[in-house]
């Protein structure tokens, strides 16, 4: 992350975050989802507490638009550029809002594309080597960190979204269990880019 002054980058706290943020807009807890969005763009984006709770309400926006199966794609791209203009403000990130939002919503769009997949397979299997490779160029233009950090980085969180699916299409074993591994995939996720040696503080 291309971070100015502020805390140093957590990834275990980035990764409580995340998972806690899918578990609210899985449940449709809209409140919840900004709640957990205003602590995620002050942790992560380095935003003032005021800036954060306003990017919320963009990121928010953009999950409601998002969230139908009949859903607003213009919308959904519209309130993640107006969030990444704002992450990208606070966080000194190099790409431009824009480019920021659309890398965005390519992972949002492949990931239901293979969920939506997975749950109609027999076995529930399927590749997600497609929502890896977008997430890894959602990550190149978010961290700063070599690519095979990043590729480790964009893989695990890979599997922690995969995961999710496990639990949202209704074939999780164990959904206790799925959240607590969606989380560790979290971490370890965000501890390759926090670790690696070219991550800028």
């Amino acid at each position: 992350m291309r971070r100015h002054d502020c805390a140093a980058f957590d990834p275990d706290r980035v990764a409580y975050l995340e998972k806690a943020g899918w578990e609210a807009y899985y449940a449709r807890n809209w409140m919840q989802v900004f709640a957990l969005m205003v602590q995620m763009n002050h942790t992560q984006f380095c935003m003032s507490w005021l800036d954060a709770a306003t990017a919320a309400v963009d990121i928010a926006r953009a999950a409601a638009a998002f969230a139908p199966v009949d859903n607003d794609v213009a919308a959904t791209q519209e309130h993640l550029t107006r969030f990444y203009a704002k992450a990208r403000n606070a966080a000194g990130l190099e790409a431009a809002a824009a480019t920021l939002a659309a890398l965005e919503l390519d992972y949002w769009l492949v990931h239901r594309t293979l969920a939506v997949a997975r749950k109609a397979a027999p076995d529930h299997a399927g590749d997600i080597t497609p929502m890896t490779v977008s997430l890894e160029r959602l990550h190149a233009a978010l961290f700063d960190a070599p690519p095979t950090a990043l590729r480790r980085s964009a893989a695990a969180r890979a599997e922690a979204a995969a995961t999710v699916d496990r639990i949202t299409g209704g074939y999780s074993a164990d959904i206790a269990a799925d959240w607590e591994s969606i989380e560790q995939h979290l971490r370890r996720a965000y501890r390759a880019v926090a670790d690696a040696p070219d991550t800028m503080p």
